[in-house]
Formats: structure tokens, sequence, C-alpha cells
């Protein structure tokens, strides 16, 4: 097996056959035509890359370094520690510091407990309606915008991939709701101050290129065991690894055309336009008086 560019011995099968070198050259130019393409990353932006430690937002962090002088942005990583026993890992914060250093990156570092001032975090899900992923989520989401419009980022960068956006397109696309739509785009923009754009710079590459561009940079991780792409278990994954096998380019097809179609005509594709209000505990930006998060913190004070 040969490298399709250099012809030498390859190393990697994914799509298509290449060495390391040809292969990292090829993941990086993919990323930097979306940024260009889309307006991702402009002169003098300011962007907040939420890193967790695994291959994915790694990947993305270690990109938008290598590309930062291209497109003249500054970057900055936040680690956030759900503090979740079963999804914590006591090396990520480690890992992640030492990542930045070497590149010499601005790193910060925060955790549920330390930002929302909650010392009994397990309360929050157990009180919580939503499944723990559901909550963790909600709460991640809360936080990472929060933290970058308080210090000054007008950018918010995470590693959602092809495989991402196509599983919670088909996974809400079977329950009828279809409010998210303009949310599967590789950048989703500021509607209101407070809310920061969202970007999402590896939305055209699969997961296990990120795995394949990590391991080739010789960059460490540290995976959530919850969320390990080789020991996860859903049925979402075991559905797409069956098309890999007999259509390798569905998924990126998929995502290409999701980026580019504008749904029309479909009954309750779009909710009607909310009005948001700021959080009348927290300021943060709601589609009710009291933001979902200040919510399940009410709820804590209540009981306790």
């Amino acid at each position: 097996m040969k490298c399709i560019v250099c012809k030498r011995d390859a190393e990697v099968k994914i799509i298509a056959s290449f060495c390391s070198d040809c292969f990292i050259n090829h993941y990086e130019r993919r990323v930097e035509r979306l940024i260009k393409k889309w307006r991702l990353a402009n002169k003098g932006d300011r962007i907040l890359i939420s890193v967790s430690g695994g291959k994915d937002s790694l990947s993305c962090a270690e990109v938008l370094y290598r590309l930062r002088n291209k497109f003249q942005y500054e970057i900055a990583v936040l680690n956030l520690d759900v503090n979740i026993s079963q999804c914590s890992n006591e090396r990520t914060k480690k890992v992640v510091e030492n990542f930045c250093k070497e590149r010499n990156i601005p790193f910060y570092f925060t955790s549920f407990a330390e930002y929302l001032k909650i010392s009994e975090i397990d309360k929050l899900f157990k009180i919580s309606r939503r499944p723990v992923c559901g909550t963790c989520g909600m709460i991640k989401r809360y936080i990472f915008n929060r933290f970058a419009y308080e210090n000054n980022f007008n950018k918010l960068a995470t590693g959602h991939c092809a495989d991402d956006i196509i599983k919670f397109f088909f996974k809400n696309f079977e329950s009828g709701y279809f409010s998210w739509i303009d949310k599967l785009k590789p950048i989703t923009p500021s509607f209101h101050p407070k809310v920061i754009t969202r970007i999402r710079p590896l939305y055209t590459c699969l997961e296990i290129e990120n795995y394949a561009y990590v391991k080739f940079k010789n960059i460490e991780i540290a995976t959530c065991v919850m969320c390990s792409y080789f020991t996860r278990k859903d049925k979402w994954d075991e559905i797409f690894r069956f098309i890999d096998e007999k259509k390798p380019q569905f998924k990126l097809n998929f995502v290409r055309n999701l980026a580019e179609v504008e749904i029309k005509g479909i009954k309750d594709m779009k909710e009607e336009k909310k009005e948001y209000n700021e959080c009348e505990i927290c300021g943060e930006i709601t589609d009710k008086k009291i933001c979902a998060v200040c919510n399940l913190k009410s709820k804590i004070l209540k009981k306790n």
C-alpha cells in the first residue's frame, strides 16, 4: 500500500492511503479550506478553544495553533473538569496544560464546582430531568459561553467533527425536533452580545482522522472512559460503523451537503422565533426568566 501523494509506504488508510507526513498536510489543508470558505477565523479574532483532553479537542487546538499566523488570530485554551467520577481523568488537566506550555498557548482551567460555586455537583444531575450527558452538555455550554465573553473572546471553537454532526442530525430527526437545523453548520453566529459565535473547524474531519492526526503528531491525550471512540457502545455508533464499511465517503459527503443546504418546506422545521432575555439571577441569555443552570442551582438551595 503506497501513499497517494508521495508514493512512499502508506501508514494509514481511511478514505485514501497516506504516509504520516502527507496525511498531516492533507488534514491541515482541509481545515484551512473550511476556515477560508466559512470565514471561521479572521484577522484580530480572539478564539477560545474548549479542550477536554481527548483526540478531537486536541486536534482542534493543534490545527488552530498551526494556522494562527496565516489567519492572524489569537488563541487560548479552556479545560473544564466536569466533576463526574466516571468521566473525570486525573491526568487530563496536566495533559492539556503541558500541551499548551509546549506551544506557549494561554491556558485556563476551571470546574463545574468552582465556576458554579456548588460543592456537591452530583446533586445537579440527580435533580435534573435530563439524562446525565444532556445535563453535562448544558452546563458545559453555559460555562464555555460565559467564560468566553467574560474574558473578551469573540469566538468559541469546539472539536465537533463530522461524526458528531451526523449523529446529532439523525438523533433529532428521528425525534421530529427540527429547530436545531441552523446549528449544524461550521459556524453558529452570535445573535446577542452575550452569546459568543461558535466555530467547528473539524466539521469535515472524521473522528478516526482526528485519532490518526494526534497519533502522527505525537500528541498525548487523556481520554474520557465514557466517551472513548474505542470503548463507548451506542446504537448510532454501530449504525455508522456499518455504513463506513459499505460506503466510506458517506459521512463526509453528508456533512458537506448539510453545510450548504437550506432545508425548506417541512412543517415545523423551525420553531417560531423565541424572544430572549437575560436571566434574572446570572444575566445569561435565556428564553425564560431564569436560565436552566440557575434553575437547577435554586432547586439545590431549596433542598438544603
